[in-house]
């Protein structure tokens, strides 16, 4: 059995010690250790990271979080969780305890510590790869880098402190820069690694972030799972939402922890605003995470991170306009992402109303209001999802526009391949080159899984377009295109035929209004018996993105109304 002591020490007067960064696992599963003479339960996982550290002949001084944090005492975990950075960065080494060897994990270390001693050898490296995949040693780094640990919220901030890393799996230790080096030559060699997937099963190939094949996972998982969030820390005003949004998909057992986890993070003014407390209920402090980043951006941007669909439960009552930060979406804002600037360089005018700050009054320039909406692409959707959406939006697409003439039938297919993408086109392509490598690839891939579907006549011509993809690329092509600006929305056509993305949570009838200080147009669902709102998410309207309803209501041409959101 395991022997601890506990000890009590000054910041002022540290000794050289050894914090441990790990995922707790499953608090039911339990091994013990004597500390002081008495047998405590302690997780597996962190029983496994003190016998890697313990030492034959000598002890070892170590710090983890469930052992010298009292985490049924509230008060005493606030004040420790404010000593984290403190903690982290004056630990002589951060011990990064991956878990118990297995699934090939030992060849996995091993092919991490060669890889990454061939950085500068470019041949070396495509023959390592190579020679990886087809001997299993690169499903071993798979399994190693889809292991609990990497989506542990406090984990980023723990590294980001630390002056020194060592990376420990079972008995088997390796310098975290190890690590680093190796996910950064998978990334730069990607494209071979994806060839080697598709020679090796062509279904390895997913179309989803959700679905990672081998190469996904090795390229965005692992250590690349873990945002460098030095570059935010300059911009103080910035620097809370990019780090909520960089963190977003991490894990915390508790949801306000997705708000503590990070301040050890951020400028030291944004952590004296939020002072970890644990009596404070997880609504008032996402609450007042947004009337903060409200105030301080004159931005309304942060509420377009309330993402509705797929529609998650949720005990915390939230008001639509209050991201859920607990819940990790598949698919994220547009706006940011995509550099959009609907509202141009105008600054929010809003409020929080009632004494519970439920209702938030916003001003805005109405645009439109939603006529028809397609299916929606779901977050765990394989090919044939895109493929019948695109069938499905097509068609409502011709049944409003086909009765006109061809030139505007032609202009309406061309405005709908760029809505689709939400406008990411390759910078070389204009929207009227874009439309039949668009079609091209839909077609022929549709094509290709159903053969004996009846075809339109206008959708056939594109089976043998002249375009620059090549036949085995154009699953991998939807996906890069396509994928992650379909998931999760569906296409929209306003009353007034203006061609929209927006959330699959949309319904006919949602209000389309730019908000002055966002950067995209957003949906709103009227509630008739309260007068108010409710927030659906952002939208993408072809020709607004950047700034036209601001130019057109500077001109006089629009007006701006006031909503309240509940």
């Amino acid at each position: 059995m395991i022997k601890c002591e506990i000890i009590h020490v000054l910041l002022e007067e540290l000794p050289r010690y050894v914090a441990i960064s790990y995922a707790w696992g499953d608090p039911g599963d339990t091994c013990k250790i004597d500390i002081g003479g008495n047998s405590i339960p302690i997780s597996v996982s962190l029983h496994g990271a003190l016998q890697a550290l313990r030492q034959k002949n000598e002890p070892v001084l170590v710090w983890a979080d469930a052992l010298c944090i009292d985490q049924g005492n509230r008060d005493e975990r606030t004040e420790q969780i404010q000593l984290m950075p403190t903690i982290y960065s004056n630990a002589d080494s951060v011990a990064v305890w991956l878990g118990a060897e297995g699934d090939g994990s030992a060849k996995a270390v091993d092919f991490i510590h060669r890889l990454s001693g061939q950085a500068q050898y470019p041949k070396q490296v495509s023959q390592l790869l190579a020679s990886g995949m087809s001997n299993g040693d690169l499903a071993g780094v798979v399994s190693l880098f889809s292991r609990d640990y990497w989506r542990r919220l406090w984990v980023v901030q723990e590294l980001l402190n630390a002056k020194k890393v060592i990376v420990y799996c079972g008995s088997i230790e390796l310098p975290w820069r190890s690590y680093q080096l190796a996910s950064n030559l998978f990334f730069e060699y990607r494209h071979e690694l994806a060839f080697q997937s598709i020679q090796m099963n062509r279904n390895r190939l997913a179309i989803s972030p959700d679905q990672f094949s081998y190469d996904q996972v090795l390229i965005y998982q692992g250590p690349a799972s873990l945002p460098d969030l030095r570059s935010y820390i300059g911009n103080v005003e910035r620097a809370f939402l990019d780090i909520l949004r960089a963190c977003r998909r991490k894990l915390a057992s508790d949801p306000r922890d997705k708000i503590f986890g990070i301040l050890g993070i951020l400028p030291e003014e944004v952590r004296n605003e939020f002072p970890p407390d644990y009596n404070m209920s997880t609504k008032d402090l996402y609450t007042q995470v947004v009337e903060f980043l409200i105030k301080t951006t004159m931005r309304l941007d942060v509420i377009c991170e309330a993402v509705h669909f797929p529609v998650h439960t949720s005990s915390t009552d939230l008001p639509s306009f209050i991201p859920d930060w607990s819940h990790a979406p598949q698919t994220t804002p547009m706006g940011h992402k995509y550099k959009f600037s609907a509202a141009g360089s105008t600054e929010a005018r809003c409020k929080l109303l009632d004494q519970r700050l439920n209702k938030l009054e916003i001003e805005a320039i109405p645009l439109d209001s939603v006529k028809i909406k397609g299916v929606a692409v779901g977050t765990l959707c394989n090919l044939g999802d895109y493929l019948m959406a695109f069938l499905h939006w097509r068609a409502l697409l011709l049944g409003e526009v086909g009765h006109e003439k061809d030139e505007y039938i032609r202009g309406a297919e061309e405005d709908f391949a760029m809505a689709i993408c939400l406008e990411q086109i390759p910078s070389q392509y204009t929207p009227s080159q874009w439309l039949p490598i668009c079609y091209s690839v839909f077609a022929n891939l549709l094509h290709e899984r159903l053969p004996y579907l009846p075809w339109d006549p206008t959708l056939m011509k594109y089976l043998d377009a002249p375009v620059d993809v090549e036949p085995k690329d154009r699953r991998e092509y939807l996906q890069k295109v396509f994928g992650d600006k379909m998931m999760g929305r569906s296409l929209c056509i306003t009353e007034h035929g203006r061609i929209g993305m927006g959330s699959g949570f949309m319904q006919p009838g949602a209000q389309v209004v730019v908000p002055l200080g966002c950067l995209t147009p957003i949906l709103l669902r009227p509630d008739a018996v309260r007068s108010t709102y409710r927030f659906v998410g952002d939208v993408y309207i072809n020709r607004y993105m950047n700034g036209k309803a601001i130019e057109r209501w500077e001109a006089g041409e629009r007006s701006v109304m006031k909503y309240v959101l509940q």
